[in-house]
C-alpha cells in the first residue's frame, strides 16, 4: 500500500522546518512526501527539494484550495499511490501514523462502506453535533479538519470528476467541506490524535491564531485549535515545539 503525503506550505519558516524534520521518519519506498508550495517568499524551491520527493511550487498565491486541487489531479493521474494524505505545514504528526492509516485502511476494506479519515481529533471538530457515532476507539463524524485527510483513490477520482465539471469548485472556500460532501458521506477519526496543530509561526498568525506575538499571551494561540486526545508522543513532545516556535529556546 503506497501512501502520497500531499503538504501544503506557505511561508512560516519556523513551524515549517520543524513540520518538515517531522515527516522524514515516515518517507520511504512505499510512503512518498509531495510538496504543494504557494508561492513563498520565506523559502525557495531548492530548500524543500531537500525534504521532498517532489516539490510543485506555485508562481503566484492562489490559496490552499488551489494547492489541495492540484494535488489531487496529481495524485489521479500518475495511479503511483492508493491513498492520499492531505496536512498542512503547521502539523506534527505521531511517528505512528503513516501505520495507522494503512491499519485504519485495512480494517475498513470489510465494512458496508469506506469513509474517508482524520487523524486529528480537534476540539473545533468533536463536539456532539459534529458526532454521529462513537465507540471506545473512533468518532463518526459530519466533518473532518483539513489539516489531516486521507482519501483512497476512488474518493479522489470522484471529486476531481465533480472538480472538473464545476468551474471554480476547485478554488472555492471550505474545500474540506467540500470534498466529503462530494463524496456523500461521514468521516471516520481515531479518538486518539496522531496529529497536533500549532496554527501559527512567531510573527505569522493563521485562520485559528491572532498572532499574539511572542510573549505569555501567545500560548493562547496554540490552544485554539489543538488536539483534545494527543497520543503521547505529541504531548510529550507540544511543549518543546511551542518554545522553538517562539524562541523560547
Amino acid at each position: 500500500m503506497n501512501i502520497l503525503i500531499a503538504l501544503a506550505t506557505y511561508n512560516r519558516p519556523i513551524i515549517t522546518e520543524l513540520c518538515l524534520e517531522n515527516l522524514q521518519a515516515v518517507r520511504s519506498n512505499k510512503v512518498s512526501l509531495f510538496i504543494y508550495d504557494d508561492a513563498s517568499t520565506a523559502y525557495d524551491i531548492t530548500y524543500l527539494l531537500k525534504y521532498a520527493d517532489k516539490v510543485v511550487r506555485f508562481d503566484k498565491n492562489q490559496g490552499i484550495e488551489h494547492s489541495r486541487a492540484t494535488a489531487l489531479r496529481d495524485f489521479v493521474s500518475a495511479k503511483e499511490h492508493d491513498l492520499i494524505y492531505f496536512t498542512d505545514n503547521d502539523a506534527i504528526h505521531d511517528p505512528g501514523f503513516t501505520e495507522a492509516i494503512k491499519s485504519i485502511n485495512t480494517w475498513q476494506q470489510n465494512k458496508p462502506q469506506i469513509l474517508p479519515v482524520s487523524l486529528f481529533n480537534s476540539v473545533f471538530h468533536n463536539n456532539v453535533n459534529n458526532i454521529l457515532y462513537e465507540n471506545d476507539s473512533i468518532y463518526i463524524q459530519k466533518t473532518m479538519p483539513g489539516i489531516s485527510q486521507v482519501y483512497t483513490r476512488q474518493m479522489a477520482e470522484t471529486i476531481v470528476m465533480v472538480l472538473n465539471s464545476s468551474p471554480g469548485l476547485d478554488r472555492k472556500y471550505g474545500w474540506d467541506y467540500i470534498y466529503p460532501q462530494i463524496l456523500g458521506l461521514p468521516c471516520l477519526v481515531p479518538k486518539v490524535s496522531l496529529v497536533e496543530h500549532f496554527a501559527r509561526d512567531r510573527h505569522e498568525a493563521g485562520m485559528h491564531s491572532n498572532n499574539s506575538g511572542c510573549d505569555t499571551n501567545a500560548l493562547i494561540d496554540f490552544d485554539r485549535d489543538r488536539a483534545t486526545n494527543p497520543s503521547e508522543y505529541l504531548t510529550n513532545i507540544r511543549g518543546s515545539i511551542i518554545s522553538k516556535i517562539l524562541g523560547w529556546s
